[in-house]
């Protein structure tokens, strides 16, 4: 079998760009409301985003420039400093994919997308109502990284609540059945996946039925 090497060192950042979505997938998408200080609500789609820590716990969303300053996610997070992440689960599609566009900063992607906006319990951002899943977050660290022109601004927010539809959980609400949450993950270029296909596998470190080391 041959192999192909390639050396980030040389390439344009376009093709390192497809290179990485090609190479990590599939992704979990985050889903985020903000809103500006002139109360203004956002949403976009995120699948550069992942958990950091578990206690306290927190997740981080990477997000570039658009027209040579921060998008609008980023720019209403350092305004406003709380925000939410939503899952995209099954049905959601179509209405996460609209708040991909690039809209003005002063008009809201609920509209468009038809959906929902309702009040957090400690965030100023809402949420969307018809979410599954939905975590209030507060700004901990932005860092920027790579070079002024074309610089990432890594997001890294603590979850001070979870809304979870009842549906979703198992054991009395205590946690989420990501089978029945059914997420939807990004892969490259215009494709995304569905779970439909989830298989079980015990590790051998831990007994039957154990989740997380004692």
């Amino acid at each position: 079998m041959n192999y192909i090497t390639l050396d980030p060192a040389g390439m344009d950042r376009r093709q390192v760009y497809r290179l990485l979505v090609g190479s990590i997938v599939p992704r979990p998408i985050a889903w985020v409301s903000s809103i500006s200080k002139e109360g203004v609500p956002n949403l976009a789609p995120f699948s550069f985003f992942t958990c950091v820590s578990h206690y306290p716990p927190m997740v981080s969303i990477s997000a570039g420039l658009r027209k040579g300053g921060p998008k609008d996610t980023t720019h209403n997070i350092l305004e406003t400093r709380g925000y939410v992440v939503h899952a995209v689960t099954n049905g959601l599609e179509e209405q996460m994919n609209v708040c991909s566009g690039d809209f003005p900063p002063e008009i809201s992607e609920f509209g468009p997308a038809g959906l929902t906006p309702i009040p957090s319990d400690l965030v100023p951002a809402p949420r969307i109502a018809e979410a599954a899943l939905a975590m209030e977050c507060r700004l901990h660290t932005l860092l920027t990284l790579g070079e002024t022109e074309h610089a990432t601004h890594l997001v890294i927010g603590e979850i001070l609540r979870w809304h979870v539809r009842e549906d979703v959980t198992v054991e009395g609400g205590k946690y989420i059945d990501p089978v029945k949450l059914q997420p939807v993950g990004r892969l490259a270029g215009n494709h995304y996946c569905r779970t439909q296909d989830v298989f079980f596998m015990q590790r051998p470190d831990r007994t039957p039925g154990q989740l997380a080391p004692s």
